[in-house]
């Protein structure tokens, strides 16, 4: 099986899949805590393609809350943004 590859032909660390489902996303000023609705296109080890009316730009760190299949919460950082498309990179990698 060949790695997955970038677009720019770089090898990826992690193969992506392709879902479909809701998360919360957590953005916090100060110790307000405010929770976004937000849609997963595609998964991986280390990351994900999150849709989301939100204001973020590469480099700003977040929280996921997944539902599915049980409750969780992951920290991540934006390093790609395409209007409300974010490639995230999670701080630590989800366990398999």
């Amino acid at each position: 099986m060949k790695s997955p590859m970038t677009p720019n032909g770089q090898k990826r660390r992690w193969a992506r899949h392709p879902v479909d489902f809701p998360v919360n996303v957590a953005l916090y000023n100060g110790t307000k805590k405010t929770l976004v609705p937000g849609r997963v296109a595609e998964l991986s080890e280390g990351g994900m393609m999150l849709y989301a009316g939100l204001p973020l730009d590469p480099g700003d760190l977040l929280e996921v809350e997944f539902q599915i299949p049980f409750p969780r919460t992951i920290q991540a950082v934006v390093r790609d943004r395409n209007g409300c498309a974010f490639g995230l990179e999670f701080i630590a990698p989800l366990a398999p």
